[in-house]
């Protein structure tokens, strides 16, 4: 697997992807998509169900092949990766964020956070500071201790969100990440991600949310898997 080179590079970029699930009839739930988020951004992906996001969301994050097109992540190009190469650049350029947290219960917040790098190459000794110092980023220092079923619903996405940062990915991917919170929570998650962008983490965000979606520099709307608002490319 080359890697690309230390140039300017878009953090995600998709050519002509499309996909089709096979069936009768077929499926196709994205149609040529052709987009570019730069580092640094903040975008906000939004569509209804069934509009395609979903399925955007798994190409973008590598969990799922596009039928044609190319997708580069950090400059590099995808399409032809073994599974072996695709597991690595989700280990080391994707960070995940779901709604339902995805926590080990039996975990601490410092343990959870620390999986996240336990298929990277970071150093097996920097693994407890790195996820103390994400955690405390976070504004969960006093939290480290503490197992998921101890902490609210925010502060449980909260270390959903350290989990993901703390490899230093080239960008957040985040799925409905207000979608299980109240609107108090749901207002400072994400404050929590216009901070981390601020601060420079990319942010890809897909919602059906139009108010959360508002909160992005940049919109993409999605219908019928394909681009609706061309002012958002």
């Amino acid at each position: 697997m080359k890697e690309p080179s230390a140039n300017t590079i878009p953090a995600l970029e998709l050519i002509n992807v499309s996909k089709i699930y096979q069936g009768t009839p077929p499926v196709q739930a994205l149609s040529n998509i052709s987009m570019s988020v730069a580092a640094g951004e903040f975008v906000g992906i939004i569509g209804a169900s069934g509009s395609g996001k979903s399925t955007l969301l798994h190409v973008i994050g590598t969990l799922t092949r596009p039928t044609n097109g190319s997708v580069f992540i950090n400059g590099l190009e995808t399409s032809d990766l073994t599974d072996q190469e695709l597991s690595g650049v989700r280990s080391k350029y994707v960070g995940f964020i779901f709604q339902d947290f995805f926590l080990l219960p039996g975990f601490t917040a410092q343990e959870n956070v620390e999986n996240g790098l336990l298929y990277t190459d970071f150093p097996v000794s920097q693994r407890k500071e790195r996820a103390s110092e994400i955690l405390d980023r976070v504004g969960l220092s006093h939290r480290v201790n503490h197992l998921p079923n101890e902490m609210s619903g925010g502060e449980q996405q909260r270390v959903a969100v350290a989990r993901a940062l703390v490899h230093k990915p080239a960008f957040v991917l985040a799925d409905e990440p207000t979608g299980n919170l109240d609107s108090a929570n749901t207002t400072a998650v994400l404050e929590l991600l216009l901070g981390l962008n601020s601060d420079g983490t990319t942010v890809i965000m897909i919602t059906h949310d139009h108010e959360v979606a508002d909160k992005a520099s940049r919109k993409i709307s999605f219908k019928d898997g394909k681009i609706d608002d061309k002012l958002g490319l």
